[in-house]
């Protein structure tokens, strides 16, 4: 084992052991839950009923509306007796809409907008305008059976003035909750999910505001300032967690009360918006915002300085949500991931049950890549073809081989529209081995793999869409995104390869969650043709057995494994908890695995984590010591090489599957934090297992959980099994 090997290791290890008994209790893990009860609701004074189902009741009073959920009596809708608002935010806070625009100036603003409000079949129309602004649309309110459904058609927007629209918060107040006044949460789908719970106003200097699909890439910013009191650099092994998902919910008492929201329509256009108490007033709200308009750098030279203008054109998209309301035990974060797999998912799209009892374990071998030289660059040999071979002897019957590097150039040097195989004898070796899968990239690039001027996708500024680590030392600090016509272009055609060689098992990295279009002044590809660009592609080729590095929810009926899912979400420090909101949702359909155990998430608390949030364990390895990777870009990585590694692989992967092979297949129903530290999760096979995060002991009903260990619970059978 290297020198620095043995240093990451201990390091880690020490930091597990000096703080291990507080981590549990910070923002990565999740807390007990307040079980008080809510003893009022909204008053339906001034108030007249519009529309009317099994489910709901809908009022009026032609400037907003209340939800009655006939289940349960609880009336939903904009705070009773506004304090702590300006005159703008108590219009918006009592209103339906809430919009941005903009002035010929490209200066923005925030108000909220006059309306005309008329009763027709199954819901409610409103006219939004402004004589002002000369902003005019239509919004429309429709009951379903059992969710509400707003809508705002594109071809309803006009803008008669030189003001612009810039985007539209729809139902932004629904489910304020001012300071501490009710206990409960708001669901936010950032990384793997994050609460942000209701407290007192404390100081926060910025609220949430994420794009959903990630960032826009054709029109955002894409260099950051290295600073963590403004932005996140971004010179991270890890990626910042983008949402997933097009969702976020409220709950107004655990288990009692909870709205969830999903956007149907416009997602590609959208951010999750969350308020916490002390950011803006004393409320905390959350939202769905539909942007039409943001600003972006116009050059006024060649050296690429210029002015920020919001954009010419509008965003062409109809925007729809969906509200169900959620009661009882569904009345929180499992609920509603409970709800959305209902939604996306049904017993003919994918294989509930799994044919192999033990987990699966995913290694990736990276088998070439660039070395820096004094002078230009070759090619260094990572890993050879008989080291790929050898791993057969690695006593684990279900494991996925993901090789990498595998092309001509290696893994960060082949030309991404090369189709050139760097040892045919690869390709021999995988025929028979049908758990190894080709990992595939053509989107985020080294300049190396790209024509600059002719492959990479152009933003709304006219430049080439590229992204900066902060670290100007790197090899490679900048990376290129591909047009994304030729990415899709290009990735069929290794497919086709790959194919025509008789190998159906693919791996592809970035296609599945950077979506981005391409904004040549000649030749634009919006955001949301991207995404069915995308879904069209890998349609083509669903007969493959396909993974994905940590894919967006429109590719997963595709999918059949997720790689790299997030294990926390950003931590902002007003996001009180992480939830396995992703993994809840997953579980049961798609075998999803964790980040590279070996970058850094191997300590004690790591594998109780992976356990609790029913991951498969991952790891990224490699044949040659990593001093011998110092000139690649693999030189990020710490600790690769796999004779270090391979006891570690060992005891991870017989740990979790002792565990989590009693749950394969099956599908997570609920999770409770028992106590600060200790978390139960129950199946639907009627077994629990409860995951001690703590230095203590642990009771439930006289069977002891050891101290950060686990046990296995067949509730109302004497019989479980433990894990010290």
């Amino acid at each position: 084992m290297c020198v620095k090997t043995k240093i990451f290791i201990i390091l880690i290890l020490l930091n597990s052991i000096l703080i291990f008994s507080e981590v549990y209790s910070s923002n990565r893990y999740t807390k007990a839950d307040d079980l008080s009860k809510v003893t009022r609701t909204l008053s339906l004074e001034n108030y007249v009923l519009a529309l009317e189902n099994d489910y709901f009741e809908i009022y009026t009073n032609e400037k907003d509306i209340r939800i009655k959920n006939k289940i349960s009596g609880y009336i939903w809708g904009n705070p009773d007796n506004l304090k702590g608002l300006n005159k703008i935010w108590s219009n918006i806070a009592s209103s339906i809409i809430g919009i941005e625009y903009f002035d010929d100036k490209s200066l923005n603003y925030i108000t909220g907008m006059e309306s005309k409000e008329e009763i027709i079949k199954n819901g409610i129309k409103w006219e939004f305008y402004s004589e002002k602004l000369g902003i005019k649309f239509n919004l429309y309110l429709y009951l379903k059976n059992d969710h509400l459904e707003f809508y705002l058609p594109e071809n309803s927007i006009i803008e008669e003035k030189n003001y612009k629209l810039g985007s539209v918060y729809i139902m932004p107040f629904l489910g304020a909750v001012y300071e501490d006044e009710i206990p409960g949460y708001i669901l936010l789908p950032d990384g793997a999910g994050a609460l942000i719970r209701f407290s007192k106003e404390k100081n926060y200097s910025n609220w949430f505001e994420k794009r959903v699909y990630g960032k826009d890439y054709g029109i955002e910013n894409l260099s950051y300032a290295n600073n963590l009191n403004v932005n996140r650099p971004n010179d991270f092994l890890k990626e910042e967690p983008i949402i997933h998902v097009p969702v976020y919910g409220i709950v107004h008492g655990i288990n009692q009360n909870a709205f969830f929201t999903v956007i149907n329509s416009g997602a590609e256009y959208s951010s999750i918006v969350a308020y916490p108490s002390g950011v803006l007033s004393g409320y905390n709200w959350s939202t769905a915002k539909f942007i039409y308009r943001q600003k972006y750098l116009q050059p006024t030279s060649r050296s690429g300085n210029g002015v920020q203008i919001a954009q010419k054109e509008r965003n062409k998209f109809d925007a729809r949500i969906s509200i169900y309301l959620l009661n009882g035990n569904d009345a929180n974060y499992v609920g509603m991931a409970k709800k959305y797999r209902d939604l996306i998912f049904s017993e003919n799209v994918l294989n509930k049950k799994a044919n192999n009892p033990d987990i699966p374990l995913a290694l990736e071998v990276v088998l070439n890549d660039i070395e820096k030289k004094l002078f230009g660059f070759s090619t260094l040999q990572v890993s050879s073809i008989e080291f790929l071979k050898s791993l057969n002897d690695l006593n684990i019957e279900n494991k996925y081989i993901l090789v990498d590097g595998w092309q001509k150039g290696g893994a960060h040097g082949n030309r991404i529209k090369s189709n050139k195989v760097y040892d045919e004898e690869i390709l021999e070796y995988a025929k028979n081995n049908p758990k190894l899968y080709f990992v595939n990239n053509v989107t985020k690039v080294t300049e190396l793999q790209i024509n600059q001027r002719q492959e990479a996708g152009i933003n709304l500024s006219q430049n080439p869409i590229y992204e900066d680590r902060d670290n100007k030392k790197l090899w490679y600090y900048r990376s290129y995104y591909t047009n994304i016509e030729l990415a899709n272009k290009y990735l069929s055609k290794k497919i086709e390869l790959l194919n025509k060689n008789e190998i159906k098992n693919i791996a592809i990295k970035y296609f599945g969650n950077k979506l981005y279009g391409n904004l040549h002044v000649d030749k634009k590809i919006y955001r949301n043709e991207a995404k069915s660009l995308i879904i069209n592609t890998i349609n083509k080729y669903s007969n493959n057995n396909l993974f994905f590095y940590a894919p967006n929810d429109y590719l997963w009926n595709f999918t059949k494994g997720f790689l790299n899912i997030p294990m926390n979400n950003s931590q902002y420090i007003y996001e009180t908890d992480t939830v396995p909101f992703l993994q809840i949702i997953l579980n049961g359909y798609i075998d999803y695995f964790t980040p590279y155990m070996n970058v850094g998430f191997f300590s004690r608390l790591d594998i109780l984590k992976t356990i609790d949030f029913g991951a498969y364990p991952s790891f990224i390895i490699t044949e040659i010591d990593n001093y011998l990777l110092r000139n690649t870009v693999l030189s990020d990585f710490p600790s690769t090489k796999y004779d270090d590694w391979k006891d570690t692989i060992l005891s991870i992967y017989n740990e979790v599957n002792e565990a989590l092979r009693n749950f394969r297949g099956y599908y997570l129903v609920n999770r409770i934090v028992l106590k600060e530290g200790v978390v139960k999760n129950t199946y639907d096979n009627e077994k629990s297992i409860i995951i001690n995060y703590t230095n203590k002991e642990y009771k439930y009903n006289n069977i002891v959980i050891n101290a950060l260990s686990w046990k296995i619970i067949n509730e109302g059978v004497n019989n479980h099994e433990n894990k010290n």
